[in-house]
């Protein structure tokens, strides 16, 4: 039987345009290739915990509208476990999403109904939390909230994955609780309070990585898009080296790349393999357009895994597909 894991946080429905760049202020300027997605970090990594084979849970709150009701459909699709998620009068909420000419992106997030979960809906929860083994937070629900949330998981004796998105230093009351942290470059400097356009080199990314260490959590692994990821534990530091692929688009790679994680570590990895599977999912995602599409079943990702070659240790190592 599968380990249960659960992600609490967000849904929003993904409103996606390509665009040469972001228009200033006062500004119009045409785009193209405009799509409506389905979205929200707790939701989208859900969704890559069951695509992936795992027992996935969603707890989230959503509103009473279309958009809420495509995105329980397809999460019910997917075999996400919905029968906890609340239902708002607010609207649901809204990512908008820009793409460039070179497929990186920039989101603004109207987190709408995702305003309304509780605290208190978290402790009215307890039990069904009870039931996981993993548990993953995000920061697009109140802070409040994911706190509260955390402070259950970890009195549970559950592995608590933060992903700590969208950053901001108030988070760092989060760490404490977490047994790993899963922050990109930006959302570690934001951390650490430094600008989020501060140079990087390969010894600050350790300092600062070892800096979050020190609040509580178990590891810290830094991801870093197409360098790969940082794994940075008591025991010391590994670098998990990328996958080379042709990007098409980056939107919801970090989810991938958490929900992977989930997996690996349910299904009893260590926290460097588990690392080096979930690069290679977020490594996947990128070679798709939008999020869901990017996300791979177990046999799809082990067909990449070996064409990429050198990663043989995945199916050897996680339950076959």
């Amino acid at each position: 039987m599968n380990k249960k894991i659960f992600s609490i946080g967000s849904y929003n429905a993904g409103l996606t345009c390509k665009t040469s760049r972001v228009p200033l202020w006062g500004e119009t300027i045409i785009g193209s290739d405009f799509s409506e997605s389905y979205g929200g970090k707790g939701s989208n990594q859900a969704v890559a915990v069951a695509k992936l084979g795992g027992d996935a849970t969603f707890i989230g709150c959503l509103g009473n509208d279309k958009y809420a009701e495509d995105g329980l459909k397809m999460l019910n699709n997917y075999n996400v476990d919905i029968s906890n998620v609340k239902r708002s009068d607010r609207a649901t909420g809204v990512g908008i999403i820009l793409l460039n000419d070179e497929n990186d992106n920039c989101i603004i997030v109207d987190p709408g109904a995702n305003s309304e979960l509780t605290p208190e809906d978290i402790l009215y929860l307890e039990s069904a939390i009870s039931e996981a083994d993993v548990v993953i937070f995000q920061l697009e629900i109140p802070l409040t909230t994911v706190k509260a949330g955390m402070e259950i998981a970890k009195r549970l004796g559950k592995k608590i994955i933060l992903d700590p998105a969208p950053a901001n230093e108030k988070a760092n009351e989060l760490l404490q609780d977490a047994t790993i942290i899963t922050p990109n470059e930006t959302e570690l400097l934001l951390l650490n309070g430094e600008s989020a356009d501060s140079p990087l080199s390969n010894d600050k990314y350790e300092k600062l990585a070892r800096n979050l260490l020190s609040k509580g959590p178990e590891a810290i692994i830094v991801t870093q898009g197409g360098k790969g990821s940082l794994v940075v534990t008591q025991d010391g530091s590994e670098a998990v080296p990328p996958f080379l692929v042709d990007v098409v688009d980056t939107t919801g790679a970090g989810d991938v790349f958490t929900g992977a994680l989930a997996v690996a570590l349910a299904e009893g990895e260590d926290i460097v393999k588990a690392s080096k599977f979930a690069n290679a999912a977020g490594s996947y995602a990128v070679t798709k357009y939008e999020v869901l599409p990017g996300i791979p079943t177990k046999k799809e990702l082990y067909e990449f895994i070996y064409k990429k070659g050198d990663y043989s240790y995945a199916k050897e190592s996680l339950s076959e597909p």
